[in-house]
């Protein structure tokens, strides 16, 4: 049954098409919309090496309507180092989403408790700057709501990366600067007090909600926690998008 549901989008993503309204398709919850990604990122072929949390700002849920975040699967094949500068992509309405991305090194299994921003620490490698794309890919575009977000994979289009520390503890996590400039000229600024009070708010939800689906973040993965700018920026090709991180670090791309 859910094969059948999900097929739109699947054949839309295979075609490098727009989603059409997913109407009598739509999934009844959000754990069937979770059903929904498990079969398109299955249909990807493509190798995970994380996941994204996303709606971890006010603004985005006033942005979205939706009162919680939400998580989607990340992918080695749409991972790239910056700068990356000749990106090639398919993408409708992408958005630009600095953040703030974490390497775990030690599987996040169920320890009979809820993780949350103080015992979540002591799994964390190293920290890196990033920008991921993220993309309406539905003729309605960013009229979709929870349910369609979530059923293609969280809208998630690619990740840039920046390069790491591993003494991620130093970091100003909270309260450091980030600017986000397009053709070196700056659009937007943030900080990481902005996802959910402290990015390690957003791993801590991941790991719960993954442990209550019956599965858990593991060693060598990466978690990016959520956009840290006060309003959503739309991309456009051929411009150079640059995210500065202060003391963390730049990330560059550009995309036609």
């Amino acid at each position: 049954m859910i094969e059948e549901k999900v097929k739109s989008i699947i054949n839309s993503r295979k075609n490098n098409i727009l989603v059409p309204d997913l109407e009598n398709n739509m999934p009844v919850d959000v754990e069937e919309a979770y059903l929904f990604q498990e079969e398109v990122v299955k249909s990807f072929s493509l190798n995970s090496i994380g996941w994204k949390v996303g709606c971890t700002t006010e603004m985005a849920q006033k942005f979205s309507g939706m009162t919680e975040p939400f998580s989607g699967v990340m992918f080695s094949e749409t991972t790239y180092k910056s700068p990356k500068l000749e990106l090639s992509l398919y993408m409708n309405k992408p958005i630009i989403e600095p953040e703030l991305c974490f390497e775990i090194k030690e599987d996040i299994i169920d320890i009979g408790e809820l993780y949350n921003k103080v015992n979540i620490k002591k799994y964390i490698k190293a920290i890196f700057p990033v920008i991921e794309i993220v993309d309406a890919r539905y003729e309605k575009g960013w009229e979709i709501k929870a349910l369609e977000t979530i059923a293609d994979n969280g809208v998630h289009s690619c990740l840039v990366k920046g390069e790491t520390l591993a003494d991620w503890e130093s970091y100003d996590r909270l309260n450091s600067e980030i600017n986000l400039y397009v053709d070196n000229k700056l659009i937007c600024s943030g900080r990481g007090s902005n996802v959910l009070s402290d990015p390690l708010n957003s791993i801590s939800w991941l790991a719960n909600k993954l442990i209550q689906r019956g599965k858990f973040i593991k060693t060598g993965e990466i978690i990016t926690t959520g956009n840290t700018l006060d309003k959503p920026i739309f991309a456009e090709k051929n411009t150079i998008i640059s995210a500065k991180f202060d003391a963390l670090g730049e990330v560059t791309m550009r995309y036609y």
